[in-house]
């Protein structure tokens, strides 16, 4: 441990500060392998002179020899020391004091007053990945370090990581070091109840929100001076209003109506806001007439702060009441008032939607979105005509929103998915579109959207033709032609039409406009469409050209192997995974790819044993790893061997991603070969309902045991299934689809789909 030593030793801490402007030229960065210990080869043990006048000053010589692990110690101190002195020195030597802690750790890694210097530092010039690598140490050496959680935290959420987040801020709360009636503690509190509510924790979201609200209630009680409080009500997350929001989501419904009334007193709030508040909290406490009168207060006010959610919240309180035949006509005596409200407008056009009223609908719409509006009325406007049909103006609505930018383009999200299922009205605005080309009419958001119409569709052809007129009609400066040509392409790519993905991708490359990491996008996306056109070489070729723009990019090189993996070149495939943990041997995650995809590929060889023994290790290392509890239990439900031991792996993968359709698969496999047929078949029709649901494996394993469970018609008709999705993937082992055709023709199934034709969507 780092402990402190005798006051001669910070002597040789200051003669290194002069030597330490040569040594940050000469020494490598700090991520590389340590350095070894200071030696006398050193240049200070020649003797050290501030100036040429100066009687040389030569290093002090103990009486007894120190040991390696002394003379690292002191080493490590007086870094430290120098560390220290250049950190405070006002003309910012922040480098060099990085430089130093870093040399001091090295020579000493289980000092943790080092790490508590170079940590905030490294985080603090911006060398992240360093700075998380010494914080996790630094936690390891003490758990109770609450400031560097804390820093680990912020990293987290930066990187959107907010389970791991929670985690660090979890922890440093709870360090005995924090003392539960303080500034700190509010401040950790607060820090903690934002992220339950970012990830909709809303009982522990209340809890910490509790010791927010109490102490700006009672701040001398937390020793919080007046800026503290003033600062802590300021910030939207804990103003009087939020804090009252997140107190109700909790349920913690007295303390959430306290809050909201010191809201209305403030002069960023008034009555009107408080009415409704406090309707919401009636609404609640089932009090529906109390909280309906408690709201009209709202209505009566004017308000518009609160968007949809009074009118919301009068249709939830009459639901409530069994009267909400009452809805339309309330709001219409509302909107009489209120003319110009936009959100109680659209609510009751998209009321009148809900039940039919298309015409009064489209006309409120039409009427608001002409002075204005907002995206929630494109939206609505869309809904409308969609139900009644009418393509060109859809078409028009359409643009018209997407022309305004990002908000619409979001809220028009489930309209447009809408749309996309509707295929006879696709059809009818691809026609459309086609007229308003002919006639030049068509805008470019018009044909970039029927583009992406026809290829949810499946329609290569059309999507392409809309693509080629987007790309005619793009007059946006925030829009390259380049990014409208790489959508195109990768739609060719996904709906396997290789020649023309491949013949854009070349093109997009050969126009010259890509920076360095748009190439490895574009090799990328080349050498995957390469590879399922079957031209390996060509794909290989293009892969090799993205490494050599970045030959330390640990995914590219995997990205390689994979394409000998897909190639059945499983040697030269093992050998290239073999050579990236070789050469990556701190890239944990990769590694850990690397061995699945290994244990895969031996298994494709029939080397079942190899497969099985890496993930043995793997097992042993990540024993609560869910892919690995998966693979392995899988492979041993395959072979019919230790299937109690493979279900409860199945089992334990599937806690840790419960909505993952391969593991869903995998259990329903397991129990089948348990013979617990009845209970196989939920988690296989759950399995077929996700992201794996056109994977001819699983629809054939339900048909499998829907015959064992003495469901033969349901078998076929999941086998016939499974045949479709077999016969449109072109990847689908052949012998398999033999084997579902044998399974159908056996089973008295009819109307066996013809193979489909190689390339065809």
């Amino acid at each position: 441990m780092f402990t402190a030593l005798p006051s001669r030793f910070f002597v040789a801490s200051l003669l290194l500060v002069s030597w330490l402007g040569q040594a940050t030229a000469q020494e490598k960065p700090a991520d590389k392998a340590p350095a070894d210990a200071i030696t006398a080869d050193d240049p200070l043990s020649t003797g050290y002179r501030l100036q040429e006048s100066d009687d040389l000053a030569m290093p002090l010589q103990p009486l007894v020899p120190r040991s390696a692990a002394m003379e690292s110690r002191i080493g490590a101190l007086s870094w430290y020391m120098t560390g220290r002195l250049l950190n405070s020195n006002p003309r910012n030597e922040s480098k060099k004091a990085l430089f130093a802690f870093i040399k001091a750790v090295r020579l000493d890694p289980e000092a943790i007053e080092i790490y508590r210097n170079l940590v905030p530092l490294e985080f603090e010039i911006g060398t992240i990945k360093a700075a998380v690598r010494y914080a996790l140490k630094a936690v390891q050496l003490d758990p109770d370090d609450f400031e560097i959680l804390q820093l680990l935290a912020r990293q987290a959420a930066a990187s959107n990581d907010l389970p791991e987040a929670i985690k660090y801020m979890e922890q440093a709360i709870k360090s005995p070091r924090i003392v539960k009636e303080s500034f700190e503690f509010v401040l950790l509190s607060k820090s903690l109840g934002i992220l339950y509510v970012a990830t909709g924790q809303k009982e522990l979201a209340a809890d910490s929100y509790e010791v927010v609200f109490d102490s700006v209630k009672k701040p001398e009680k937390y020793e919080m001076d007046s800026r503290g409080k003033n600062a802590m009500l300021d910030d939207p997350p804990t103003s009087y209003e939020q804090i009252g929001q997140v107190l109700l989501d909790g349920n913690r419904l007295k303390l959430a109506l306290e809050a909201f009334e010191l809201a209305a007193k403030s002069t960023r709030h008034g009555a009107g806001t408080l009415s409704f508040n406090r309707a919401r909290i009636l609404f609640l406490s089932g009090k529906y007439d109390e909280a309906l009168a408690e709201l009209q207060k709202y209505f009566d006010s004017k308000k518009i702060s609160k968007g949809r959610l009074p009118y919301q919240l009068l249709s939830d309180i009459l639901a409530k009441m069994k009267k909400s035949d009452e809805l339309i006509g309330r709001l219409e005596a509302i909107a009489e008032n209120d003319a110009q409200n936009v959100a109680l407008q659209f609510f009751l056009a998209d009321r009148l939607v809900d039940v039919n009223e298309l015409e009064r609908a489209r006309a409120i719409y039409d009427s608001m979105l002409r002075n204005g509006g907002d995206s929630s009325g494109y939206a609505g406007l869309a809904r409308v005509l969609r139900k009644m049909q009418k393509s060109d103006e859809l078409l028009e609505a359409l643009g018209r929103a997407l022309a305004h930018g990002e908000a619409e383009i979001t809220t028009l999200e489930p309209e447009v998915k809408a749309i996309s299922e509707d295929k006879v009205l696709v059809g009818m605005l691809i026609e459309s579109g086609r007229a308003k080309a002919k006639s030049q009419k068509l805008k470019f958001d018009e044909a970039h959207l029927l583009a992406k119409l026809a290829s949810a569709l499946k329609d290569a052809d059309a999507s392409g033709e809309f693509f080629q007129l987007a790309l005619t009609l793009n007059r946006n400066p925030n829009r390259p032609n380049l990014e409208i040509q790489l959508e195109m392409a990768d739609m060719y790519s996904k709906l396997r039409k290789h020649k023309l993905a491949i013949d854009l991708y070349k093109e997009i490359l050969a126009s010259k406009q890509l920076s360095p990491q748009g190439q490895l996008l574009i090799y990328t996306r080349l050498a995957v469409a390469l590879a399922a056109g079957d031209r390996v070489d060509e794909a290989l070729e293009v892969i090799s050209k993205a490494i050599s723009l970045d030959d330390d990019n640990v995914r590219l090189r995997i990205f390689e192997a994979r394409i000998y993996s897909h190639a059945k070149r499983y040697d030269e495939a093992i050998h290239k995974f073999d050579q990236i943990m070789k050469d990556f041997p701190d890239k944990r995650d990769d590694i850990l790819e690397c061995q699945f995809s290994l244990s895969n590929i031996y298994v494709q060889k029939g080397e079942m044993r190899k497969g099985e023994e890496i993930l043995e290790k793997v097992l042993e290392v990540n024993p609560e790893n869910s892919q690995v509890n998966n693979d392995l239990g899988y492979l041993w439900a395959e072979q019919g061997k230790n299937l109690e031991r493979a279900e409860k792996m199945i089992r334990k993968a599937l806690v840790g991603d419960p909505e993952n359709g391969a593991y869903l698969d995998s259990l329903g496999w397991v129990l089948f070969k348990l013979e617990k047929f009845d209970e196989a078949i939920p988690p296989l029709e759950q399995a077929t309902q996700k992201g794996i649901g056109a994977d001819a494996t699983v629809w054939d394993h339900l048909g499998d045991v829907l015959l064992k469970a003495m469901r033969s018609e349901k078998a076929v008709e999941a086998w016939q299934t499974a045949l479709e999705h077999g016969e449109e993937e072109s990847s689908t082992d052949p012998q398999l689809i033999e084997r579902i055709k044998d399974k159908i023709k056996q089973h008295g199934g009819k109307n066996t789909p013809k193979p489909a034709e190689k390339g065809s969507p």
